[in-house]
């Protein structure tokens, strides 16, 4: 029993002593040093949410309008820091365009993205101001976010 726990309090030391290191969580860290090797890049949207018009109550309309600015403002930073893959196909014969079709994709992991102001509009129209700042640092001759730079 008696090793059982100091099994379990090892196990549990480590697994928080692994949170606390630096790693890909060290983008926005604020004791990072400041030197002419680095730099931070800060990224702004404006995303727009309209209420929807099967809200149950006016409340209920509100936050969703929100909720979808914000929404709209995190696809708009992620297609601004890691680009949009665009897959478009088109069908054409005698002359015309028989079938026509664009789909754009993107994909990314963003952490410390802040929420400046929300403010509702006319027409149901909510827009979300969002900010994301990124430290990035300079290895060799390419700038890379603090995160994903080795430390040696």
């Amino acid at each position: 029993m008696k090793k059982l726990l100091v099994l379990s309090a090892c196990l549990i030391t480590l697994f928080l002593w692994g949170c606390s290191r630096g790693g890909p969580g060290g983008i926005l860290d604020s004791s990072a040093q400041n030197s002419v090797n680095q730099k931070v890049v800060t990224f702004q949207v404006t995303g727009k949410g309209l209420e929807p018009e099967n809200a149950l109550t006016k409340g209920e309309a509100i936050l969703m309008a929100e909720r979808a600015a914000v929404a709209d403002g995190y696809r708009q930073l992620v297609e601004k820091v890691r680009g949009v893959y665009v897959d478009a196909y088109m069908k054409a014969g005698r002359g015309s365009v028989n079938q026509e079709t664009i789909q754009l994709h993107t994909q990314s992991w963003l952490r410390g993205t802040e929420v400046m102001e929300i403010t509702q509009g006319e027409y149901g129209i909510t827009t979300a101001r969002l900010r994301l700042r990124i430290n990035f640092s300079k290895k060799g001759m390419i700038w890379w976010p603090v995160g994903l730079v080795d430390k040696g």
